[in-house]
Protein backbone atom coordinates (compact mmCIF):
# COMPACT_ATOMS: atom_id res chain seq x y z
CA UNK A 1 0.00 0.00 0.00
CA UNK A 2 2.97 2.35 0.81
CA UNK A 3 4.68 1.77 -2.20
CA UNK A 4 1.53 2.60 -4.10
CA UNK A 5 1.14 5.89 -2.40
CA UNK A 6 4.57 6.34 -3.51
CA UNK A 7 4.25 5.45 -6.44
CA UNK A 8 1.09 7.99 -7.17
CA UNK A 9 2.81 11.04 -5.37
CA UNK A 10 3.74 14.22 -7.24
CA UNK A 11 6.62 15.75 -8.00
CA UNK A 12 8.26 17.50 -4.94
CA UNK A 13 6.57 20.75 -6.41
CA UNK A 14 3.22 19.31 -6.71
CA UNK A 15 2.92 19.46 -10.34
CA UNK A 16 2.95 16.33 -12.44
CA UNK A 17 5.44 15.53 -14.41
CA UNK A 18 5.52 16.96 -17.64
CA UNK A 19 5.61 14.49 -21.10
CA UNK A 20 8.75 14.69 -23.02
CA UNK A 21 8.62 16.83 -26.25
CA UNK A 22 10.20 14.65 -29.52
CA UNK A 23 13.30 16.63 -28.98
CA UNK A 24 13.85 15.34 -25.63
CA UNK A 25 13.21 11.97 -26.81
CA UNK A 26 15.55 12.21 -29.40
CA UNK A 27 18.23 13.25 -27.56
CA UNK A 28 17.60 10.52 -25.03
CA UNK A 29 17.15 7.75 -27.99
CA UNK A 30 20.69 5.87 -29.21
CA UNK A 31 21.82 7.41 -32.17
CA UNK A 32 22.32 11.22 -33.71
CA UNK A 33 19.95 11.25 -36.50
CA UNK A 34 17.35 10.61 -34.11
CA UNK A 35 18.01 14.19 -33.36
CA UNK A 36 18.22 15.03 -36.84
CA UNK A 37 14.63 13.55 -37.36
CA UNK A 38 12.97 15.34 -34.21
CA UNK A 39 14.58 18.67 -35.69
CA UNK A 40 12.76 18.17 -39.21
CA UNK A 41 9.51 16.97 -37.55
CA UNK A 42 9.20 20.28 -35.76
CA UNK A 43 10.07 22.40 -38.15
CA UNK A 44 8.65 20.97 -41.17
CA UNK A 45 5.85 18.62 -39.97
CA UNK A 46 4.05 18.72 -43.49
CA UNK A 47 7.15 16.35 -44.63
CA UNK A 48 7.42 12.68 -43.90
CA UNK A 49 11.15 12.83 -43.67
CA UNK A 50 11.54 8.84 -42.82
CA UNK A 51 14.24 8.26 -46.36
CA UNK A 52 16.46 10.37 -44.06
CA UNK A 53 16.26 7.53 -41.19
CA UNK A 54 17.76 5.33 -43.51
CA UNK A 55 20.06 7.30 -45.97
CA UNK A 56 21.22 9.93 -42.98
CA UNK A 57 22.15 6.64 -40.88
CA UNK A 58 24.16 4.99 -44.13
CA UNK A 59 25.87 8.26 -44.29
CA UNK A 60 26.83 8.49 -40.89
CA UNK A 61 28.08 5.19 -40.34
CA UNK A 62 29.87 5.63 -43.81
CA UNK A 63 31.86 8.34 -42.44
CA UNK A 64 32.50 6.53 -39.19
CA UNK A 65 34.39 3.63 -41.11
CA UNK A 66 36.24 5.74 -43.49
CA UNK A 67 37.75 7.58 -40.17
CA UNK A 68 37.84 4.30 -38.37
CA UNK A 69 39.52 2.49 -41.30
CA UNK A 70 41.70 5.12 -41.50
CA UNK A 71 43.36 5.34 -38.16
CA UNK A 72 44.09 1.48 -37.90
CA UNK A 73 45.67 1.17 -41.59
CA UNK A 74 48.05 4.25 -40.77
CA UNK A 75 50.41 2.40 -38.76
CA UNK A 76 50.89 0.38 -42.09
CA UNK A 77 51.36 3.51 -44.23
CA UNK A 78 48.43 3.44 -45.55
CA UNK A 79 45.09 5.63 -46.07
CA UNK A 80 41.93 4.23 -46.68
CA UNK A 81 41.82 5.57 -50.14
CA UNK A 82 45.33 3.69 -50.96
CA UNK A 83 44.14 0.42 -49.14
CA UNK A 84 41.83 0.28 -51.82
CA UNK A 85 44.05 0.58 -55.00
CA UNK A 86 46.27 -2.04 -53.32
CA UNK A 87 42.73 -4.49 -51.94
CA UNK A 88 41.35 -4.41 -55.53
CA UNK A 89 44.05 -5.38 -57.75
CA UNK A 90 44.48 -8.16 -54.93
CA UNK A 91 41.16 -9.53 -55.07
CA UNK A 92 41.54 -9.63 -58.89
CA UNK A 93 43.48 -12.34 -58.80
CA UNK A 94 46.79 -13.18 -60.59
CA UNK A 95 48.67 -11.68 -61.62
CA UNK A 96 46.75 -8.67 -59.53
CA UNK A 97 46.79 -6.70 -62.19
CA UNK A 98 44.17 -3.82 -63.61
CA UNK A 99 44.04 -1.30 -66.16
CA UNK A 100 43.00 2.01 -64.52
CA UNK A 101 39.46 2.36 -65.66
CA UNK A 102 38.81 -1.34 -64.55
CA UNK A 103 40.63 -0.04 -61.47
CA UNK A 104 38.06 2.37 -60.56
CA UNK A 105 35.49 0.23 -61.63
CA UNK A 106 36.33 -2.13 -58.88
CA UNK A 107 37.27 0.12 -56.09
CA UNK A 108 35.33 2.18 -53.75
CA UNK A 109 36.73 5.60 -54.99
CA UNK A 110 35.79 8.33 -57.25
CA UNK A 111 37.65 8.64 -60.56
CA UNK A 112 39.35 11.62 -60.18
CA UNK A 113 41.37 9.91 -56.90
CA UNK A 114 42.37 7.23 -58.75
CA UNK A 115 45.48 8.41 -60.91
CA UNK A 116 46.84 10.40 -57.95
CA UNK A 117 46.41 7.26 -55.45
CA UNK A 118 48.14 5.10 -58.11
CA UNK A 119 51.14 7.56 -58.30
CA UNK A 120 51.17 7.30 -54.06
CA UNK A 121 51.20 3.56 -54.10
CA UNK A 122 53.83 3.44 -57.03
CA UNK A 123 56.47 5.97 -55.50
CA UNK A 124 55.76 3.23 -52.55
CA UNK A 125 57.17 0.87 -54.65
CA UNK A 126 53.44 -0.78 -54.09
CA UNK A 127 52.78 -1.01 -57.74
CA UNK A 128 54.09 -0.83 -61.20
CA UNK A 129 52.65 0.66 -64.13
CA UNK A 130 53.02 -1.56 -67.63
CA UNK A 131 52.45 -1.02 -71.04
CA UNK A 132 48.85 -2.60 -71.39
CA UNK A 133 49.37 -5.12 -74.31
CA UNK A 134 45.72 -4.30 -75.14
CA UNK A 135 46.33 -0.92 -76.16
CA UNK A 136 49.52 0.79 -76.76
CA UNK A 137 48.60 4.14 -75.39
CA UNK A 138 46.97 2.32 -71.88
CA UNK A 139 48.71 1.33 -68.79
CA UNK A 140 48.58 -1.78 -66.71
CA UNK A 141 48.43 -1.70 -62.94
CA UNK A 142 50.08 -4.36 -61.27
CA UNK A 143 50.80 -5.18 -57.46
CA UNK A 144 54.73 -6.11 -56.54
CA UNK A 145 55.57 -8.77 -54.33
CA UNK A 146 55.53 -6.07 -51.55
CA UNK A 147 51.94 -4.97 -52.62
CA UNK A 148 50.88 -8.33 -52.55
CA UNK A 149 52.14 -8.98 -49.03
CA UNK A 150 50.93 -5.84 -47.31
CA UNK A 151 47.42 -5.65 -48.71
CA UNK A 152 47.09 -9.68 -47.44
CA UNK A 153 48.58 -8.01 -44.16
CA UNK A 154 45.67 -5.13 -44.48
CA UNK A 155 42.73 -6.47 -45.26
CA UNK A 156 42.83 -9.10 -42.62
CA UNK A 157 43.65 -6.48 -40.00
CA UNK A 158 40.50 -4.80 -42.12
CA UNK A 159 37.97 -7.10 -41.85
CA UNK A 160 39.08 -7.64 -37.60
CA UNK A 161 38.41 -4.54 -36.73
CA UNK A 162 35.33 -3.88 -38.92
CA UNK A 163 34.19 -6.85 -37.40
CA UNK A 164 34.38 -5.07 -34.09
CA UNK A 165 32.27 -2.12 -35.06
CA UNK A 166 29.33 -5.05 -35.93
CA UNK A 167 30.15 -6.67 -32.58
CA UNK A 168 27.20 -5.51 -31.74
CA UNK A 169 24.49 -7.20 -33.91
CA UNK A 170 23.85 -10.93 -33.69
CA UNK A 171 24.12 -13.70 -36.88
CA UNK A 172 20.41 -13.74 -37.63
CA UNK A 173 20.91 -9.24 -37.26
CA UNK A 174 24.12 -9.88 -39.37
CA UNK A 175 22.13 -11.30 -42.15
CA UNK A 176 18.64 -8.91 -42.01
CA UNK A 177 21.12 -5.94 -42.67
CA UNK A 178 23.22 -7.77 -45.35
CA UNK A 179 20.32 -9.11 -47.13
CA UNK A 180 18.53 -5.66 -46.96
CA UNK A 181 21.23 -3.49 -48.10
CA UNK A 182 22.34 -5.61 -50.39
CA UNK A 183 18.34 -5.20 -51.93
CA UNK A 184 18.70 -1.26 -51.29
CA UNK A 185 21.85 -0.75 -53.33
CA UNK A 186 20.49 -3.20 -55.91
CA UNK A 187 17.26 -1.17 -56.31
CA UNK A 188 19.30 2.00 -56.57
CA UNK A 189 21.97 0.80 -58.86
CA UNK A 190 19.97 -0.66 -61.33
CA UNK A 191 18.00 2.00 -62.94
CA UNK A 192 21.23 3.87 -62.90
CA UNK A 193 23.06 0.85 -65.17
CA UNK A 194 19.88 0.87 -67.42
CA UNK A 195 20.06 4.52 -67.75
CA UNK A 196 24.12 4.82 -68.62
CA UNK A 197 23.38 1.74 -70.88
CA UNK A 198 20.32 3.67 -72.64
CA UNK A 199 17.73 0.80 -71.43
CA UNK A 200 15.62 2.51 -68.61
CA UNK A 201 14.17 5.65 -67.49
CA UNK A 202 15.78 8.04 -64.78
CA UNK A 203 14.48 7.34 -61.33
CA UNK A 204 12.28 11.00 -61.24
CA UNK A 205 10.57 9.51 -64.22
CA UNK A 206 10.03 6.30 -62.93
CA UNK A 207 8.44 7.93 -59.48
CA UNK A 208 6.21 10.15 -61.42
CA UNK A 209 4.48 7.24 -63.37
CA UNK A 210 4.08 5.11 -60.19
CA UNK A 211 1.84 8.53 -59.09
CA UNK A 212 0.17 8.28 -62.22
Amino acid sequence: MASSNLMLRQSPRGRKPRRRTDDQKAKAASDTIEILLAEWRRERPDLDAWPIAVFARLWRLSQILVREADSWLAPLGLTFESFSVLVTLRRSGPPYELNPTALYRESLLSSGAITNRIDRVEAAGLVRRLPDPNDRRGTIVRLTPKGVALADRAIAQHFANMGQLLASLDLDEREQVTALLAKLLSSVERPQQEEKNGTGTKLATRADRRRN
